[in-house]
């Protein structure tokens, strides 16, 4: 789901792989801060490093559900003006990344949510 989360920030546009991976809220987050960079006039661009880790894992139901905790480090992904010129940025560039994911036992997975700690660093 990142690199098309990533494509999606880089351009201010959907990508549209991203529904092949989120869902619901994870999917709408996206498509929602594609439309704020749209309107701001910016773009993403970098990378960020992800250190993901399933940290619970239920297969008792269908669908199978997942909770997955990452460390999201952006300290080479920043936020581009029309101009070119980088916005600036104050703050950890590292944050908790929770994420559920479900997937039905003849499916692919699929993120439901994402939530970043704003606040903290990992």
């Amino acid at each position: 789901m990142s690199a098309a989360e990533e494509r999606s920030y880089a351009a201010a546009k959907v990508d549209p792989e991203l529904a092949r991976y989120a869902t619901d809220k994870a999917l709408a987050e996206v498509q929602a801060t594609v439309f704020w960079h749209r309107q701001d006039g910016t773009t993403m661009r970098g990378t960020v490093r992800h250190t993901p880790v399933v940290s619970t894992l239920d297969t008792a139901w269908d669908p199978l559900r997942a909770t997955v905790t990452d460390c999201a480090d952006t300290a080479d992904y920043n936020e581009i003006k029309t101009d070119g010129s980088q916005v600036p940025y104050s703050g950890s560039r590292r944050h908790v990344v929770t994420s559920t994911a479900q997937r039905p036992r003849n499916g692919p997975w699929l993120i439901y949510t994402s939530t970043i700690e704003r606040e903290g660093s990992c």
